[in-house]
């Protein structure tokens, strides 16, 4: 429902113009992507909501808060760096991964290189190990740690809905 909501609020975006019938227009088209989507994805948008819904929502919730905390944090701190140089110790990092479906993985992926002073450079063929660059490197172990409790079991956590 969240995703139908989204594509009719870009619908609205894209023409420039807040009427009932546009709305209508973008509540057709989205029915219509959402549709297609599913069927060429193999997945099922239009399911019965669960007595689970409470706790999906917390879930998110934690999730997205945890990860502006994180992004904010980021930020700042590339901030001082700019102001202070001398704070940078770039590295890369071999992070070893308990996630296992494509769909975590990636996620974890982009949530790494949208947090500033990090980035993914790439999975391992086997999907067992993230290579990740980051500007703040002083313990590798601390890094990976920070990975693991961070993002990866947040995303574990996730997963279990």
């Amino acid at each position: 429902m969240s995703l139908l909501i989204l594509l009719i609020v870009i619908w609205i975006a894209i023409s420039g113009e807040i009427s009932l019938e546009n709305i209508g227009v973008g509540l057709v088209l989205g029915l219509i992507l959402l549709w297609a989507g599913g069927r060429a994805m193999q997945v099922q948008y239009f399911t019965p909501p669960t007595q689970r819904w409470p706790i999906r929502f917390w879930r998110i919730f934690k999730f997205s808060i945890y990860f502006l905390k994180e992004l904010i944090a980021a930020g700042l701190s590339v901030f001082v760096s700019i102001l202070d140089p001398s704070r940078l110790r770039p590295g890369v990092v071999a992070v070893p991964l308990d996630l296992t479906s494509g769909a975590e993985i990636t996620l974890l992926a982009n949530l790494i290189t949208l947090t500033p002073g990090t980035l993914t450079l790439e999975v391992a063929q086997d999907r067992k190990t993230i290579f990740v660059h980051t500007i703040y490197l002083d313990d590798p172990d601390s890094f990976r740690a920070n990975i693991k409790d961070g993002f990866e079991r947040r995303i574990q956590e996730l997963s279990q809905l």
